[in-house]
């Protein structure tokens, strides 16, 4: 993500400024699982569109950086609440806050960092941002609990997973491309441009983040190859497969799926299926394909760097490799 984050280097450094002001506490627990936290830093995408999206408006606002702290806060506390639920052991290579501490800490670090992202939207005194990212919120949490609802009715239906995947990834980023316009005071056409150009990012970058799940390197992606597929989630490679598999392979294939108990030979022989049918591939070329409807919701805006790095962004996420 470098060539992308290096043209907002100096806003992305008062970001990490203001995450951690925010994520300070008078209450020594929750202040040692914060300091643990700011060893687990991702990529920064979510705040860094914030920024980028704002610049492309050819204006500024400075509650953009305490919007694009917000925006982390959130995403991070999505983030600690996913491990607790998919009692995940690691996250970005290192022990998760539920392994280190427990479940219970890292639920309430979680409530606790959405109450400090609100106290700062409230902060910014605009409706319109706040109302963006609470329904963003609400979207998210209703994805969560559709994603839990897929895997135990072993659904394979497209539609299921891409109205999960809206709702999941898509929506916050999304909010995170809308916020920046609408503090500069863009147009409307400009923001809701921008909020489409970010549901399709987010809907390219899960959709790359599934196929990573078969093709990636532990430890390049910090969770064990295949770690998604064996938690229950019905991702689009093998949503894929099952399409181009005859009547009977996806007939005998469903069954295995909705077996509770799979051995070591069950999840090989999942993961041959989708090797098999071409699942990777045409999930790919799906994820190229929201990559190409990012790209034409950026014609809105007049050229400029921050709009160079808007599509620049597309690339990196239709191409990563963690």
């Amino acid at each position: 993500m470098d060539p992308f984050l290096s043209p907002i280097q100096k806003e992305m450094e008062r970001v990490e400024e203001g995450l951690d002001a925010a994520l300070q506490s008078d209450v020594e627990l929750a202040h040692e699982v914060a300091r643990y936290m700011a060893t687990l830093k991702g990529k920064r995408l979510r705040p860094a569109l914030v920024l980028i999206s704002a610049k492309a408006t050819k204006a500024w606002d400075e509650r953009i950086i305490d919007a694009a702290v917000a925006i982390e806060m959130i995403h991070a506390a999505t983030m600690i609440h996913d491990d607790v639920v998919d009692s995940a052991a690691m996250r970005r290579g290192r022990a998760s806050v539920n392994s280190v501490w427990s479940g219970q800490v890292a639920v309430l670090m979680g409530d606790f960092l959405l109450a400090r992202a609100l106290c700062i939207l409230v902060s910014l005194g605009n409706l319109g941002a706040l109302q963006t990212v609470a329904r963003a919120t609400e979207r998210l949490s209703q994805g969560e609990i559709l994603e839990i609802h897929i895997g135990l009715q072993a659904d394979t239906r497209e539609a299921s997973y891409f109205s999960m995947v809206a709702d999941k990834t898509a929506s916050l980023i999304g909010a995170s491309c809308k916020l920046g316009p609408i503090l500069t005071g863009a147009s409307s056409e400009i923001v809701e441009a921008m909020g489409k150009y970010g549901e399709s990012l987010g809907l390219a970058f899960q959709i790359a983040d599934d196929i990573l799940d078969f093709t990636g390197d532990v430890s390049v992606l910090g969770k064990p190859v295949g770690h998604d597929l064996r938690d229950g989630k019905i991702t689009l490679p093998l949503i894929r497969a099952l399409t181009k598999a005859s009547d009977d392979e996806r007939a005998a294939m469903q069954v295995l799926l909705q077996q509770k108990e799979k051995s070591e030979k069950d999840w090989e022989r999942i993961v041959a299926f989708v090797e098999t049918f071409n699942g990777v591939h045409f999930a790919r070329e799906t994820a190229r394909n929201y990559g190409e409807r990012a790209l034409k919701c950026l014609q809105v805006l007049a050229p400029s760097q921050a709009r160079e790095v808007l599509e620049m962004a597309v690339r990196l996420v239709v191409e990563r490799e963690n």
